[in-house]
């Protein structure tokens, strides 16, 4: 349920149920007078209700704490609904709270989300039962299998909605890791074709040199010449073959842009901001799969403990290092301590020969990762 740049369908629905359960109560009341006396009192509940419906259903799809304003708005959606089973004498009015459940498996688990709809419909029936006097049971009982049945419903919709961002995740982090593959296969064959050339064809090009130099000790005249200009070629030949096996051995550079541009675009429960020169590039793989990995544990930190909406990342080249900012607006536990994905961290850096800092700054985690080119500038 994600409402940023267009409406989601279970909202619209949310809000086209909302509305008739709004004017059907006006038509109700209309014909009467005790009833539309209230009207001061009705229609500003259910224009909040609404209100906070429609807000509360402007967040990331996935479990976290609400911001503070989003709670309260969910708290006064419970609220005006409970208002106004107070002031009308509508059972169907449960529908409200219909709507406010359903909106639960978004923001707590599973289990507590429970917990709550049971605390809701007990305070709700056993309040409308008391104003009423009279036993409501019946309508409770089937106005609470409709509560369960839409959040199992949405939790059921929650869930697969989180497999799919995940396995959206997992694809990018796929793809950027099969170039890394890729440019490996790549640097293998270059350097056993490199190897083949200096074992085999150099060797020979090395004794036919020295045949024919000693050939050319042993002839005169006419044929001495042609085995000097023989000997000549085959030593430019044997010059050619060594600066090519040099070339071949010469590492592959790595774009950090492209890998970083798969593994960032449309990451599913948060916005990502990041900046890179496209020149950035890397000449050892592992430092490269190394970099990748990092960057890709701290988005998931991010995903998972933070409860972040932005994500900022900063590759700058200096002075033969690779410098990485990342930086999030989330929220640092105050009984938070490093964890594993932090260790996990530090070992791939001092793997490569890198440096890791790490700092609360405002709040906020803050990483900084220092890591070698191995460019030569």
């Amino acid at each position: 349920m994600k409402l940023k740049n267009s409406i989601a369908w279970d909202v619209l629905a949310g809000l086209f149920t909302w509305l008739l359960v709004f004017v059907l109560s006006l038509w109700l009341m209309s014909p009467n007078e005790r009833l539309w006396s209230l009207w001061p009192w009705v229609m500003p509940l259910f224009l909040l209700n609404g209100a906070c419906f429609y807000w509360v259903t402007r967040l990331d799809e996935r479990c976290g704490a609400l911001p503070r304003f989003l709670l309260v708005c969910y708290c006064l959606q419970l609220m005006s609904a409970l208002a106004l089973a107070w002031l009308l004498p509508f059972d169907y009015l449960s529908i409200l709270s219909i709507i406010w459940v359903s909106v639960l498996p978004y923001l707590v688990p599973m289990r507590a989300a429970v917990v709550i709809t049971i605390a809701v419909l007990g305070l709700w029936y056993g309040v409308d039962a008391a104003l009423e006097q009279r036993s409501m049971w019946i309508t409770g009982l089937l106005f609470s299998s409709f509560h369960f049945f839409a959040l199992l419903m949405k939790n059921q919709a929650h869930s697969e909605q989180r497999a799919k961002q995940e396995l959206q995740q997992t694809h990018q982090q796929l793809l950027a890791t099969q170039d890394l593959l890729m440019i490996a296969s790549q640097q293998q064959e270059r350097s056993r074709i490199a190897r083949d050339l200096h074992d085999v064809l150099g060797h020979h090009l090395t004794a036919l040199t020295i045949n024919l130099q000693v050939a050319g000790h042993l002839t005169e005249g006419e044929a001495k010449a042609k085995v000097d200009q023989c000997h000549q070629i085959a030593k430019l030949l044997l010059s050619d073959v060594r600066e090519s096996v040099s070339a071949l051995r010469e590492q592959q550079q790595f774009s950090i842009y492209q890998a970083l541009e798969k593994l960032l675009t449309a990451v599913p429960g948060v916005k990502v901001q990041w900046d890179c020169p496209q020149d950035a590039e890397l000449a050892d793989v592992k430092v490269a799969q190394q970099l990748l990995l990092i960057v890709q544990e701290a988005l998931t930190n991010t995903l998972r403990h933070s409860q972040a909406t932005e994500f900022y990342l900063s590759v700058k080249p200096v002075d033969g290092f690779l410098q990485l900012t990342i930086d999030d607006n989330g929220k640092v536990a105050p009984d938070w301590k490093p964890g594993n994905g932090l260790t996990g961290m530090k070992e791939r850096v001092a793997s490569c020969a890198g440096t890791l800092m790490w700092q609360i700054k405002d709040n906020h985690f803050h990483l900084e990762v220092i890591l070698p080119s191995g460019l030569q500038l």
